[in-house]
């Protein structure tokens, strides 16, 4: 591991006093700060987070308690390409009964225009909330009159029911932070655990005092921050927020005189808890919804696997997905059937019943989405989401009817985040268990290819893609018209033109799609004095390098292995022969990581290259990173080489 990577920020603090003594006020804009026209740590950036505050605290009235976080924000714009950033989106987190709200939002820009600061004020009729997922909401607004020098100010309250519930404090983000102050203050005999996440660590002053608001002692963790650098996401990463510096809070027991209760909770806890709720308790063997329907559908059907394969064709068939994520019901099992729509509980825990009603020993397994992080500690209210998961023959077999070309043990990327929870209420079994990995999946191309004298080249390939390929396949070529598909396509394979394009088994979410397409290509070869240089491979060679930065301190995550198989036979136009010829060459990651095979067969009147490319695993670490970088180097430097034709 890199100096960089064990730099500790150490926190210098005084008392309270003091550290409120530091604090900015709202509508305070300086001239120096106005008049700033890059970052003083990082030229680079397009922007900059000059002054955060963040306040999280209990308050108590009328016999009920309340969690709140009080927000004060200040962001530089030093760049058209920081104007991403005027845009603020604020989750609040829901559940049935309760949810989190945003106050008292006050939001300005300020401008100098003439020597004089212009203030613009956000309206009311410019904030918007709406509903982000099951268990989120948001409210989101965008800064008005943002300019290139601009500076943008707003602070809010989050109002939240949730009180033991306590968001992560994120010291880190993809825009550097200049000074950040946070703090926290729970009742004395309430113990946290404080866990740090990311690779700059940050270590609070702790202490007590009396909190007149609640009539109580108080713990207060205070942190500050001071030049923390940007951490942007980079190619092939599952969710950059889990690799940002901050802490996360977790309940573990409540101390007070004479009364003492644990809440740490084991996987176990968290599987129990969920497997208790009606849901999962008694929703899920209520069959008279399908019983009638279903026994039609499996009329014909003798085996497990088989009748399993048809309740997986039928959900995905008649239940489309509302796009909502959850782990409970949105409609429960009747009303999904009736309206032939549900999220994502609807849908799998639809699946988990009727494929118990066949006699397939079927459970949920809840999950966390990669697009809502890894939960570092058991937790029931951080999950979001569930799957299927049944077992013929001690045999796994893991659904996702949300997505429209999935398949049975190819779930959406999405789904593959760490590990699941089984909740298995028949046999008393609540426990963590394994995901199932991705399996390999395979692109594999032909291409017969007719190089001119002029050094234009045109011919056919075909093409065939499993598994995640084929998945990815589809989801691209549903999601354009046609005409939009090839353009792309084109444009991907260095501006070829395309021509009789076909798509195969493209609209099903079984088996392998191929394609198959003719094509031209103005610029096949160069021509120079006389002579003809061209990449063997064509429009198959990798063009540029994803990993860019020298040092990378969170996993490369590509989602799944695979393999891609180029064969080309590459034809020499009349009168010329091979004057020079790249040499075949084998590349290894060490580990077993992956490979790349480059064969080429020089022949009278032909070229022939086979080029095997894989990576054997969909996570590498960060400590492989700079092996992974110059792999992806030599690939394109040999996929590079030119082959040279001179005339007979």
């Amino acid at each position: 591991m890199s100096k960089s990577l064990l730099i500790t920020i150490f926190v210098l603090l005084g008392t309270l006093n003091c550290t409120l003594g530091q604090e900015i006020k709202f509508g305070k804009v300086s001239d120096k700060e106005l008049t700033q026209e890059s970052y003083m740590n990082d030229n680079s950036a397009s922007a900059a987070i000059l002054y955060k505050k963040q306040d999280t605290y209990l308050i108590s009235s009328n016999g009920e308690s309340r969690l709140v976080t009080e927000i004060h924000e200040r962001i530089k714009i030093y760049t058209k390409e920081g104007f991403e950033y005027a845009t603020k989106e604020i989750n609040l987190y829901k559940n049935r009964s309760a949810k989190e709200q945003v106050k008292k939002l006050k939001a300005v820009t300020y401008n100098l225009e003439n020597g004089k600061v212009v203030e613009t004020e956000l309206g009311k009729d410019e904030v918007f909330e709406t509903d982000l997922s099951y268990n989120y909401n948001q409210v989101k607004f965008t800064m008005p009159n943002v300019k290139e020098g601009s500076i943008l100010e707003f602070s809010y309250r989050v109002n939240s029911p949730f009180i033991w519930n306590i968001d992560e404090f994120r010291f880190q983000y993809d825009i550097p932070v200049h000074k950040m102050f946070a703090s926290i203050r729970t009742p004395k005999g309430f113990r946290f655990r404080q866990t740090p996440k990311g690779y700059y660590s940050v270590y609070p002053k702790k202490y007590t005092r009396k909190d007149n608001r609640i009539g109580m002692d108080v713990v207060v963790n205070e942190y500050t921050v001071t030049n923390m650098p940007a951490m942007k996401a980079e190619s092939y990463v599952d969710n950059i927020h889990n690799y940002r510096s901050g802490v996360m809070f977790e309940l573990v027991s409540v101390e007070l005189p004479g009364f003492f209760r644990s809440y740490a909770q084991s996987w176990k806890d968290v599987a129990q808890t969920i497997g208790s709720s009606d849901d999962y308790k008694n929703e899920l063997d209520k069959t008279r919804s399908f019983d009638d329907e279903l026994d039609n559908l499996l009329a014909n059907e003798t085996s497990q696997v088989d009748k399993m394969k048809a309740i997986f064709k039928y959900v995905k068939s008649n239940i489309s997905w509302n796009g909502l994520d959850g782990k409970y019901f949105f409609n429960g099992l009747k009303k999904t059937l009736k309206e032939k729509k549900g999220n994502a509980a609807d849908i799998n825990l639809l699946l988990v019943a009727m494929l118990r009603y066949a006699g397939i020993d079927a459970n949920p397994v809840i999950i966390s989405t990669k697009d809502n992080l890894i939960p570092f500690f058991p937790t029931v209210d951080r999950l979001n989401y569930v799957l299927a998961y049944a077992k013929i023959n001690d045999k796994p077999y893991f659904m996702d009817g949300t997505e429209e070309f999935s398949d049975i043990n190819v779930l959406p990327i999405k789904d593959y985040n760490w590990k699941g929870i089984l909740v298995d209420n028949n046999r008393k079994q609540w426990k963590q268990i394994n995901l199932i990995s991705p399996g390999t999946s395979s692109n594999m191309y032909s291409l017969n290819v007719d190089l001119n004298e002029d050094g234009s080249a045109e011919g056919t390939c075909k093409a065939r893609f499993d598994r995640h390929s084929a998945l990815n396949f589809r989801n691209g070529y549903k999601s354009k018209d046609m005409e939009s598909f090839l353009s792309a396509k084109e444009s991907m394979l260095s501006d070829i033109e395309i021509d009789e394009y076909n798509a195969e088994n493209a609209e099903n979410y079984e088996g392998r799609v191929g394609e198959s397409f003719s094509f031209f290509n103005d610029y096949g070869a160069d021509e120079i004095d006389g002579k003809l240089y061209l990449k063997p491979l064509g429009f198959l060679a990798m063009g540029e390098n994803p990993f860019k930065v020298e040092e990378r301190v969170y996993p490369v995550d590509f989602g799944f292995p695979f393999k891609d198989v180029y064969m080309v036979k590459l034809n020499l136009p009349e009168g010329y022969k091979i004057e020079s010829c790249p040499e075949s060459k084998s590349l290894k990651l060490p580990d077993g990581l992956g490979l790349f095979r480059f064969n080429i067969t020089p022949r009278e009147n032909e070229v022939d290259v086979m080029v095997n490319f894989e990576i054997k695993s969909s996570i590498i670490a960060p400590s492989y990173y700079p092996l992974l970088k110059e792999f992806f180097n030599q690939v394109i430097t040999k996929e590079s080489e030119q082959l040279v034709l001179s005339k007979i």
